[in-house]
């Protein structure tokens, strides 16, 4: 049931976006400006309209219903995972772990050295799900722009 995006899915995807980063980040940044304001469905919309790429990047799952999607980019002889996100009311169902192992699979069929994306510290939830699939923190951090947040870099390494 995961399949590559098509432009039809966008808005669904944007959706998603949008509302899964606001349940995982605005418990973290407690910033209402940025997940009310700033984060918005038709903004995301017009960002994957005016970049084609974005969208040639994207996996879903759909099984009827867009319930999650995945979007990695090749960086060399790697993959980064650059937005990764199940719709809240779906997580728990194995979709996530569904996408997860296309980008494994696909990146192992094309001769890729390794996987990485980054994710917030205190994001435990999501890191204890990469864990459990294979990845596992590289040691390379940052501080995310404008806070006091750090990021930290998972790995899969094929």
């Amino acid at each position: 049931m995961v399949r590559k995006a098509t432009e039809q899915d966008i808005s669904r995807i944007a959706e998603i976006i949008v509302f899964g980063k606001r349940v995982a980040y605005r418990p973290i940044f407690q910033n209402d400006v940025v997940s009310f304001n700033e984060i918005q469905v038709i903004d995301i919309i017009e960002e994957y309209r005016n970049s084609p790429s974005q969208i040639d990047n994207m996996l879903v799952y759909d099984d009827g219903i867009v319930k999650g999607g995945i979007n990695r980019k090749p960086v060399g002889d790697e993959v980064e995972i650059c937005e990764f996100y199940v719709e809240p009311f779906f997580k728990g169902q194995g979709i996530g772990r569904e996408l997860l192992e296309h980008v494994i699979t696909e990146s192992k069929e094309s001769g890729k050295s390794r996987i990485f994306l980054w994710v917030l510290e205190e994001n435990v939830s999501a890191r204890r799900f990469y864990e459990a699939n294979g990845f596992y923190a590289s040691g390379e951090t940052c501080l995310v722009e404008g806070t006091d947040k750090v990021d930290m870099c998972y790995e899969y390494v094929i």
